[in-house]
């Protein structure tokens, strides 16, 4: 039987939490003095035990924790005139035109964390800064103002209509699916858990190496990856 990596982990918790708890009882019984062994050893399982009632059930987040992570999360609008990429962190509002796109390239590599969008352009994208901005941003304002190159990350609020906004405003664009997760090859198993109202999947798959990472999504000029990356490489 084969225990997938999220199991083997939960099983190596519950390792040091026995070992933690075993030393505690063993110290209690020995009548140990040492105040900081036994933190040490309350620690050794007490640590492990969170984590892994995190893992089981869920790690509670506040709602005001919820609140700001939203606030500071990256978004994206679009009209008829183009893509409006606002950066809360830098109080900046990017404006994409429509016009001024010359290539969309979507890249999804095994070594990032991220999937994502980079346009590039034929002009630096319009900026402004947002009312009343953090007094840092004031004085250091967003310094990437003449970059014809801007990427859109995945965690970006609104990530996934891209697709279809390009596919509305642009020429000939080509299709992308970003509900498919070309990384996964084969699935090796699946097993599922009912607990109370709870049912919970664990799948392991085996990665797929041949998937595309990078994908032209849009290029005023037909070419391929590889003649666009050699034109940025000679440009």
């Amino acid at each position: 039987m084969k225990i997938n990596w999220f199991t083997g982990i939960k099983l190596l918790l519950a390792l040091f939490i026995s070992l933690g708890l075993g030393l505690t009882i063993f110290m209690i019984f020995q009548d140990v003095k040492i105040i900081g062994a036994y933190i040490v050893s309350v620690l050794f399982f007490l640590v492990p035990g969170m984590i892994l009632y995190g893992l089981t059930f869920g790690f509670k987040v506040s709602e005001q924790s919820i609140k700001k992570q939203v606030e500071r999360q990256e978004s994206v609008t679009f009209d008829n005139n183009g893509i409006s990429y606002k950066l809360p962190l830098f109080d900046t509002i990017q404006f994409i035109g429509w016009r001024t796109i010359e290539t969309i390239i979507y890249t999804d590599y095994d070594s990032d964390d991220n999937s994502q969008f980079i346009f590039y352009l034929t002009e630096p994208p319009g900026q402004s800064i947002q009312e009343n901005p953090w007094f840092l941003n004031r004085l250091f304002p967003f310094g990437f103002r003449n970059r014809r190159e801007i990427t859109i990350k995945d965690d970006c609020k609104n990530f996934h209509e891209i697709p279809g906004m390009l596919n509305k405003y642009l020429v000939k664009t080509n299709p992308i699916d970003l509900t498919e997760d070309y990384k996964r090859g084969t699935l090796l198993s699946s097993e599922t858990k009912i607990k109370g109202d709870r049912i919970k999947t664990e799948e392991l798959w085996k990665p797929n190496h041949t998937y595309e990472r990078e994908k032209v999504v849009y290029d005023s000029y037909n070419r391929s990856f590889q003649q666009i990356k050699q034109a940025r490489n000679t440009g």
